[in-house]
This record gives C-alpha cells, structure tokens and sequence, in this order.
C-alpha cells in the first residue's frame, strides 16, 4: 500500500516498517501516516521523528482519536505507563497493570516483547501518546509515581532498575525536601541513585552520572556508587576519542566486578566471581579488536586475523564480545581471501544471533552490526548475500520497535548495503542519506568511510555520477590505508564513468600501489583485475593476479582470471563501465526477498517502453548479454566496433529505464522466453 502514494520511494525501510506497526492494521491510520512522513521527507526531515508527534488540528489526529476510542481505560493506562517507562520488564508489568490488559495489548501487537530474559516492553508510541493525551498527563505521572512507591515499598520482593531510574530522575527534578525521598532508607536511596547512575554512564551521559552518585553518597557511601562517580568523571574528558568509548563498555563492567568482589570480601581470595571475569575476558577482547582494526587499516589482514583468533580464543568473553569477534573475524577473513573460513564465523556469529532468549547485553543495535558486517563480508568476497539480506529484513521490524536513532541508523546503512549488493544504486542511496540524517555518529570512522563508498562505487557503476561525488568528496584522502586505496578505487570508476580512461588508469594504478605486498588478498585481487581491464597491467601483475586466485577461495577470484583472461590488449580509450563491475549482483531466488520500491504510480504517467520497442540490433545485443558476453566479446561476434555496441546498449537502457546492462539483459530475456525463441546467434 505504501508504494501507491506519489514520492513512496523517499522513504526507507526503517520507516516503513516504523509506519506499518504504528498504523496498527489500520489502512486509515496507515494512509494518513504515510501521507506526514513523505511530507517530512520532502522537506528534509526524518519521517519517522515526524511522525511521532502529531498536530492536533491534523486528519491523523482525528484517524487516531477514533482508532483509540474503543480502547479499554486498562488499555490506556497499560499504554501509557509503559511508553513513561520504556524498556519495563514483562514481570514488572503485570505487577503495575491489569495482567489480562498486558496480554491483550501484547497478542494485539500494541506492545512488543524483545527476546531478552527480561521480555523488555516496548509500546506503540503512536497509540500510547493518544492514550497519553486522553489520560492526562497529571494522570500518567501519577501512574508512573505510583508504580515508584510501590517497588520502593516492595523492594525487599522485586525490583526494576527502569523504575528506579525514573525514581532518581524525579527525586534528581524535585528536590530531597519536595520528593519525598528522605523518607526511605539511605541503602534504598543509594540503591535507587546506583540504578541511574549506571544508566546515564552506559548512555554516555558522565553529567548526569555524576550528579545521581553525588546524591546517592550523600545518603550513604557506598563503593559501587563511588565506581560510578570515579567513571564519570574519568571518562567525561576522554569521550570524544573513539578509541576511548570503544573499550568504555567492558571498563565498566571491570570496574564494577571489582567493586562488588571488594563487597563480598573476595578481592583476594584468588577466584573472581564469574561477572568479574567476564568483565576482565572482555576488556581483553575490546583491546585485540582494537589491535585488529588498527592492522586492518593498514591492509594487513594476516596481522588482523591473528588478532582476532587470540580474542576468539579469551575464555569467559560476554556473548556480545564474542559476536563481535566472530563478525570482525568473518570480515578480516575475507579481506584475506580465505572465504571458507569466514563463512564459519558467520555461521557462529548467526547461531548466536538465533538464540534464544537473546543473551545478555546483545541489543537490537548490535545485532544490526552484526548484519551489516555479514553483508559487508560477502560484499568484499564477491559472494551471494541474499540470506543475510533476508535476515536484515526480518530484523526491521524489532528495530523501528526497541531501538531509537541510533538503531535505526545502523539499520538503514545495512539496508544501503544490502541494495548496493543487489544492484539497486537508487534505493542504496536513499537508504544511506536517510540514515545519514538519523545519527551520523552510530557506526565510527573509518568503518563509515567504507560503507560511504560502498554506496558511491554502485552508484558510478549505474551512471549517476553527481551523486557519486557527492559522496566521494567527504572521504578524507588523508585517512587510513585501507579508506585512501578504496577512494581511489572509486575514483577510478567515476573517471572511466565519465570517459576519462588516461586519468582513471593513474588511479587505478595509485590504488594498486597501496595493496602491492599486502596480505588483503580480496582487495589486491580487485586492483590487479582493474589494471588488466584497463590495459595497463604489466605481465608480473597477471602472474600475480592467477597466483592469487589458485591460492584463495574467493568468489570474485576465479571470475576475476576468466575475465581478465577473455580481454585483449590495445583497447579504445572508451570502455564500457560495465566491465569494471567484478563480483556478481546477488541473487533473487529466495521466495522470500527484500523488494525494491517500486516507482511510485502516478495518475496519467506514461506506461515504460517495452522490450518490443527496442530495435532488432539493440535486442540481439541484450541478450548476447545475458548469455554473459562481455561488449567486446559481442563486438567481436558481431563484427562491430566496442564503441558500436556501447552505444547499442546505452540507447536500449534509456528506453527501458534499465539501472544497469545487467538488468536491461535479464528484462529483454524475459521478454524474449515468454514471447518466443532468441533472436540472437
């Protein structure tokens, strides 16, 4: 439904699925929904942070006010409770809200239940700021205050560190005298400070950290509250380093296992208890990750490899950690051209992502990571990503539903890159500029960099090489090794794009000279294929090129030889940029696939030509094409010049608005099984 509204392909797979939950069935509410979030997109805004307000003057406020009318006040209340205190356990829930509400709101898909042990609650935000707005909002901080007094009274039975944390945000907002707080214990307060505490610090958010220990050890001194307070305060100045914030997570976690041995009076006894141990394993971890991803910027991928095999190895590593090596080590293995062997730690990495409950620590946004390393790996190796790409799909809905920006930034970068591999430049770039705007900072330099010209490569690929600059001039050429050697390698598409070829075989060339004697098996291959493919490859660098497909077991490496082996030397200046696309699009036979979007059916637009409106010369080369003959190849067969047959496949892409030669070959092939046999010979 969404793609019959004019301008549907501006909005991205994040928001769609964003939009089908909140619409909540409702084709009313769907349409009005869609209606505001391509409104948003046209002016530059985020569709989905659109949406999520509503004007009350507005058709969507009115859909919502009579979708809402029949729900129950326990609907209401349930709804509103939980968006006031998001992420609330499933147990903690029903202890706070009418059980048969939870349940019916839970079957209807207007909460949603993540696979953690905890069955963490997400609400509907659209419904739930409805029943926000009919409840009041005096009533729902009542709620919310409600549920506070109970668990503070009840803490000797349960306990909710999403409560407490609203807790200490109140007590924080109104004041010792005004909350009320001096009432309870000084270990209750401590206890409800120590919750936020570690909250803010695990959100990055030192200032806030700070201020609800300092308010807690004024209660009582406490040494898990003195932890906090120390982490704030070390790390409030070093958080801009990324470096820094990546090993943040598992210093915590070691500091705050020392801290609770120090309490039980086992800091000496010569055996850590098991969260102390794992904090330690994935401090451990954090760092030859790090080590990993310094030798990978070098494009020493041996070196990157070894790396991870010694984090792989750590015992006692949190599942988040180990995820996070085997993905690293997946894509490092690639890159090194051991592809057989990279598709073990995918297959470990993807075991882990299915079990359930999820563990521990792994949230949607590091499963999102998770996938996007996948397909980037097969990406890399030139290998079929389409079941990973499957999976992101299924992986969209959790997200728009658990996650925020920052979630919804990763899952769009994947998205780009899923299209990117699947030979949809348009829909790849949509997606990233889309994410782009949500949170530029989710993923870190320079892994940003690379998915960057990912996107930009297959976009100078299809001929669209304003946007492929576009993207290209934020790289910076002074960066690390690996991004300098991928920039020029794009560069190099967009000047032989252009018709530049002596320009684009300096860069082929310079990009050459970064992998020559590294162990980035993956990325030499593709360097030493674009030198041959532009006649400047000297006979050591063929050698070398056979040499290094007989000893990787890389997808694109055999392609790459036969390729470059069916080429003859002394060609024209201009060539076909078809013939610089190395690794294969991936395939759509999953019953199952990720669709593109559509263009957008507009009332009195004109029908695309048909295959039929080609002429006979235009068609025998199609499908010379998709019998897999590169434009010399056809040239040579049809006794015509390259330049001849370019030309001949140009005109045929314009008519039928084909993205690539590749998908001009596969629509005139069909046209040509259902009406009859080929023309060509």
């Amino acid at each position: 439904m969404i793609d019959l509204f004019p301008d549907a392909e501006l909005l991205d797979m994040p928001t769609r699925a964003g939009l089908a939950w909140r619409a909540d069935g409702s084709r009313t509410l769907l349409r009005h929904l869609v209606l505001e979030a391509i409104r948003a997109a046209r002016g530059g805004r985020d569709p989905l942070l659109a949406t999520s307000s509503v004007a009350r003057d507005s058709r969507l406020a009115v859909a919502l006010e009579r979708h809402v009318a029949d729900f129950l006040p326990e609907d209401l209340e349930c709804l509103a409770g939980i968006r006031r205190l998001p992420h609330l356990e499933l147990a903690v829930a029903t202890r706070l809200f009418d059980p048969e509400a939870v349940g019916a709101l839970r079957t209807a898909g207007l909460l949603h239940a993540d696979a953690s042990a905890e069955r963490r609650l997400t609400s509907n935000d659209l419904l739930a700021a409805e029943a926000h707005r009919q409840l009041g909002t005096a009533a729902v901080d009542a709620l919310a205050e409600r549920a506070g007094h109970r668990m503070l009274a009840e803490s000797d039975l349960w306990w909710s560190p999403t409560i407490a944390i609203d807790v200490s945000a109140r007590w924080h907002r109104l004041g010792a005298e005004a909350s009320g707080e001096l009432a309870y214990r000084p270990e209750i307060r401590t206890r409800v400070a120590l919750a936020a505490a570690r909250d803010a610090n695990d959100r990055g958010d030192f200032a806030h950290a700070a201020a609800h220990a300092a308010r807690g050890l004024a209660a009582a001194d406490d040494a898990a509250l003195r932890v906090e307070a120390a982490l704030a305060r070390e790390w409030a100045d070093e958080a801009e380093d990324p470096e820094s914030t990546s090993v943040f997570s598992s210093r915590c976690r070691l500091a705050r296992g020392r801290t609770h041995r120090a309490a039980e009076g086992t800091i000496t006894s010569g055996e850590p208890d098991r969260a102390s141990a794992e904090a330690e394993a994935d401090a451990r971890v954090e760092h030859l990750l790090a080590a990993a991803t310094r030798a990978g910027n070098r494009l020493d991928a041996e070196e990157a490899c070894s790396m991870i095999d010694l984090a792989l190895s750590v015992p006692d590593a949190s599942p988040l950690e180990r995820l996070q090596a085997l993905t690293a080590a997946g894509m490092w293995q690639a890159v090194r051209g051991r592809w057989a062997v990279a598709r073990g730690h995918y297959r470990d990495a993807v075991r882990l992502l299915d079990a359930r409950p999820h563990p521990h620590g792994i949230s949607a946004r590091e499963r999102l990571s998770a996938l996007l390393f996948l397909l980037s790996g097969h990406q890399v190796a030139g290998a079929d990503g389409t079941a990973a790409q499957h999976r992101l799909e299924r992986e969209l809905s959790p997200a728009a539903r658990e996650g925020g920006a920052p979630e919804l930034t990763v899952a769009g970068i994947a998205a780009s890159v899923a299209f990117a591999g699947s030979g949809h430049p348009e829909q790849s770039h949509r997606e990233w500029l889309s994410a782009m705007g949500r949170d530029p900072s989710a993923l870190s330099d320079p892994t940003t960099a690379m998915m960057r010209l990912n996107v930009a490569e297959e976009l100078a690929l299809a001929g669209r090489l304003d946007e492929a600059r576009a993207l290209l001039v934020p790289v910076d050429e002074d960066g690390p090794l690996i991004v300098r050697r991928s920039r020029l390698y794009v560069e190099t598409t967009i000047l032989v794009a252009e018709g530049r070829v002596p320009q684009a075989r300096e860069t082929a060339r310079a990009a050459a000279a970064f992998t020559r004697g590294s162990t980035a098996a993956a990325l030499r291959i593709r360097d030493l294929y674009r030198l041959v493919t532009l006649d400047i490859a000297d006979a050591d660098e063929v050698d070398e090129l056979v040499q290094l497909a007989a000893t990787t077991d890389l997808p694109l490496a055999a392609e790459a030889v036969r390729r470059a082996s069916a080429r003859s030397s002394g060609s024209e200046d201009a060539m076909p940029i078809d013939e610089l696309r190395l690794h294969a699009l991936w395939s759509r036979s999953d019953p199952a696939p990720v669709a593109p979007t559509p263009a957008p059916v507009r009332r009195g637009a004109a029908t695309p030509p048909a295959p039929e409106d080609l002429t006979a010369r235009e068609r025998e080369i199609a499908l010379l094409a998709d019998q897999g003959l590169t434009n010399r190849e056809i040239a040579t067969r049809l006794f015509l010049s390259v330049r001849t047959v370019e030309s001949h496949v140009y005109q045929a892409r314009l008519k039928l608005g084909a993205a690539s030669r590749r998908e001009l070959a596969r629509v005139v092939a069909a046209e040509a099984t259902s009406t009859g046999p080929a023309t060509a010979t």
